[in-house]
This record gives C-alpha cells, sequence and structure tokens, in this order.
C-alpha cells in the first residue's frame, strides 16, 4: 500500500490511466513529492469578477453591446474600418481586438485573416465535475487547497462551504472533444467523464465519496496547437488578436490588456512586431517579457504540458 499523509494517498501512479484499465487500480510502492505555493491562489467566482472588471472597463469608458453577435469586419486599403453586428449597426473604428474565445478562428474568418498563422486554435469541449469534498478537506470552513495533480491527469480545488471541483489535465488516454460550433455544445456533465475524474480525484482522496449522478459544469475552450495564447497583430493593419487563451488565461486578463496595448501603441507607431517583437516590462518586477513567445508566426511551442497548466 502506497503511504497516505493527511488523507492524501502520495502514490505515484504515473502516467494516467483510463478507469476502465486493470493498471489503474494496481498499488504503488512508489511516492510523489510536490511543490507547495501558499501564497498562489484563485477566483473562486468568475463570474462576479468578469462583472468587476466590466465595471472598471466602464469606468474608463468602454461600452458594451450585448445579445448581439458579430455579422462583419470592414475594411479599407489594406486596414480594418469597422465592425457591423446583426443588429444592422455599424461600429467604425481604427482598431479591434478579437477576444471572442471560442468564437476566435470565425472573427477572423469574418476579417479574413490568417493565412500567415503557423498556430491554429480550435474550440474544445471542457467538463469541471463538482462534488462533496471530504471531511476535513477545508478547515474552518475555508476552500482548503488547489491541486494540480498531473500523475493521475486531474486538477481538483476546494469551494468555501464544502464542494470540490475536480477537472482533468488533457492526459493521453482521454479523448479530446475538439467542436465544431461552440453554440452546439451541449451544457450538460456527462456520466463517463465525471467518473473518470471524480475516480481519479478519489485515488488521490481516499475519503472522496462518488456520486451516482454527474454534476458540474460545462464550458469550451478556444486553444492553440502548441497550447500557447497568441497576443498579436495580424496581417491586416488595425486588426489583432488575443485568442487560443485555453482555460488559464482568465487570471492574466490584466498584464494581457497590457501586453496587447504595448503591441498595439507601437505596431500603430510604425514598429514593426513580427521584426522587432515589443519587449514588455513588468511594472511590479522589472523584468522584461518578449512578447514573440505569443506571436502567430512562432515555431510550435515544445516545452510545455500540452495543458491548460501551461
Amino acid at each position: 500500500m502506497s503511504e497516505r499523509i493527511l488523507g492524501i494517498d502520495v502514490g505515484r501512479y504515473w502516467p494516467p490511466k483510463r478507469i476502465d484499465d486493470d493498471e489503474f487500480w494496481a498499488e504503488t510502492e512508489t511516492t510523489l513529492g510536490a511543490v507547495y505555493t501558499p501564497d498562489a491562489g484563485f477566483v473562486n467566482d468568475p463570474q462576479l469578477a468578469a462583472q468587476n472588471l466590466a465595471a472598471a472597463a466602464r469606468a474608463h469608458g468602454a461600452e458594451f453591446r450585448f445579445h448581439t453577435s458579430v455579422r462583419g469586419i470592414e475594411r479599407a486599403h489594406g486596414r480594418v474600418t469597422a465592425v457591423t453586428l446583426a443588429d444592422g449597426s455599424r461600429i467604425p473604428c481604427g482598431v479591434v481586438v478579437n477576444a471572442a474565445g471560442p468564437w476566435s478562428t470565425r472573427i477572423n474568418e469574418l476579417a479574413s485573416v490568417g493565412s500567415d498563422f503557423t498556430v491554429g486554435c480550435r474550440p474544445l469541449r471542457q467538463e469541471v465535475a463538482h462534488v462533496a469534498a471530504p471531511a476535513g478537506f477545508g478547515a474552518d470552513n475555508r476552500a482548503g487547497i488547489c491541486v494540480a495533480d498531473m500523475d493521475l491527469g486531474i486538477y481538483l480545488r476546494g469551494e468555501a462551504g464544502g464542494g470540490l471541483l475536480v477537472g482533468g489535465t488533457e492526459p493521453e488516454c482521454d479523448p479530446l472533444q475538439w467542436v465544431d460550433d461552440p453554440d452546439a455544445v451541449t451544457a450538460h456533465p456527462t456520466t463517463a467523464v465525471f467518473e473518470a475524474q471524480v475516480t481519479r480525484a478519489a485515488r488521490r482522496l481516499p475519503a472522496l465519496e462518488i456520486p451516482n449522478r454527474a454534476r458540474g459544469v460545462v464550458g469550451v475552450y478556444d486553444v492553440a496547437d502548441d497550447w500557447t495564447p497568441i497576443y498579436d497583430r495580424t496581417e491586416l493593419d488595425g486588426f489583432y488578436v488575443a485568442m487560443g487563451t485555453s482555460g488559464n488565461q482568465f487570471k492574466n486578463a490584466p498584464v494581457v490588456g497590457k501586453f496587447l496595448a504595448a503591441i498595439i501603441e507601437q505596431t500603430e507607431n510604425g514598429v514593426d512586431h513580427d521584426e522587432r517583437p515589443v519587449r514588455f516590462v513588468g511594472e511590479h518586477t522589472g523584468l522584461a517579457i518578449d512578447l514573440s513567445a505569443f506571436s502567430r508566426k512562432r515555431p510550435r511551442g515544445a516545452e510545455n504540458s500540452g495543458t491548460v497548466l501551461g
């Protein structure tokens, strides 16, 4: 039997396996270590966070158009000139940033851009299971720890009030649910994915109970081929993209906005970002970030996990 510390089975089970594979249930004689980062955190209410960001944007002059979709991107002399909406309205503009998430590639097609991209993006359906956390997982009604468990192919984090969210890290043994139309994705969790994710979590947390009924949330990621976002200009002057952000860039939104602002400012002032990549200097660290790492023309990155964890 593998050693268990504080209710966590620290056995090494790599590589992740399907739960219908007999090897998944085999015991292990080796154990794992871990990296603990007590000063890290997560957004526990993304809807409220989005509302707060919207309120901050309005305070700086932003306007929102809800319940209508983009119908077209107008251009003249190689430059974007306006966005047209399905309700018939037209928004003249000198700069457009495509941050449409799983619809981003569709918006690029409306703008007739993307021919020089070396990295593609596709919508990916994702499920996150919701179950009751085992007793003692979060002390004093707190959420408890967040765990990135590549060994079993899951991540999990607690919620205040005793809940536990369990997601997958796209292990090779699990088929990826690529979709053609984000609007056609069913919003109900499936039994197969729920059981796989929660059973893996129960392997790590032996006291975790596995309900008979699937419960959780379903969403769609915009995923780049190498799981690294694209923050860049395009071949259409004035048309920029913030896409391929998968499931981990929401928390980085403030700095991503600054990345795009730096790229836009320098490009609109005549700097060729393709030839002379913009370098962004962190206001708190003073460290420079070469933004060509997020170029649409980059070689496909191989130095990442191939998941939302980067």
